[in-house]
This record gives C-alpha cells, sequence and structure tokens, in this order.
C-alpha cells in the first residue's frame, strides 16, 4: 500500500509540474487559473501538516506566486515522501485527528488522507486546464494513465 501511496505522490508531482510549467509560459494566466492551482498547493501543505501534527501557516486558499509554485510542489513532494517511506503498513491504517476549515473536528485514516489528496488536485487541476484551454495551442495532460505509459 505504501508503495502504490508513493507512486500516486510521484503522479501528482508530474501532473502539478506540467500544469505549472504550461502556466508559466502563458503572458497573462487567468487569476482565478492562479488562484486554484495555489490552493491545490497550499491544500496539500494544510493536509501534510495535519497527518504530521504540525502547525502550518497557511490557509486552504493561500495565494502562491508563479515563481514559486514548481519550488513548492517538488519541496512539499520531497517532505511528503519522506514522511510516507518512513511509516510502516500498520501507521498509514492510523487515524488522524484534525480540524477543517470550517473549524470541525474529524478523525481519518493516512491512507484515506493521501488517497483524498490525488483526487483532489486531479478535479482541481482539470479545472485549471479548463480555465487556460483558450489560451493555448495544446491544453497539457494530466492523465494518470498518460504517466504511468511515460514512466
Amino acid at each position: 500500500m505504501k508503495g502504490y501511496l508513493i507512486e500516486l505522490l510521484d503522479y501528482e508531482l508530474w501532473a502539478n509540474r506540467g500544469l505549472i510549467d504550461t502556466i508559466e509560459t502563458i503572458s497573462n494566466p487567468p487569476a482565478r487559473a492562479l488562484a486554484v492551482m495555489g490552493h491545490i498547493l497550499s491544500a496539500q501543505h494544510v493536509w501534510f501538516g495535519r497527518v504530521t501534527r504540525a502547525s502550518t501557516f497557511v490557509t486552504i486558499w493561500e495565494d502562491i506566486p508563479v515563481s514559486w509554485m514548481g519550488e513548492t510542489a517538488e519541496r512539499q513532494h520531497r517532505q511528503i515522501v519522506s514522511h510516507l517511506s518512513g511509516l510502516t503498513e500498520s501507521k498509514l491504517l492510523q487515524l488522524v485527528n484534525y480540524v477543517n476549515s470550517k473549524g470541525i473536528s474529524y478523525q481519518s485514516q493516512v491512507v484515506d488522507i493521501l488517497t483524498h489528496l490525488s483526487h483532489h488536485a486531479a478535479y482541481h487541476r482539470g479545472q485549471v486546464v479548463q480555465l487556460i484551454r483558450p489560451m493555448l495551442q495544446e491544453a497539457p495532460i494530466t492523465d494518470f494513465i498518460v504517466w504511468k505509459r511515460e514512466s
């Protein structure tokens, strides 16, 4: 299970980098596209803080400059994979207590949180692609199956 989760995280980095690299080629990307891409990255940071029980100083809708997005995605990937690599399989089933952005308390298993990260990012990457597509000759491909074929 841990190997598969790391694979999902590797895919997520590939997809995020592809989208960020494309955004960087657009002279004036839509503000909403930047906000949603920033949300993908900041939400990942917040969720990782919940898993590690670390304080985070960002909101789930943090403004992240385009020039920082690639490095942010790569840094967070390294941190999450490093943390995950040190967990036993049983720790992946451990419950994490957290409070969501609306102040509501929940408990979720680590494996479910990490799965959520992948699905959440994929959903929002689709929104970003839709927002930037009119400015491109060809939209970036961020599909998991394409990543699998290429890797």
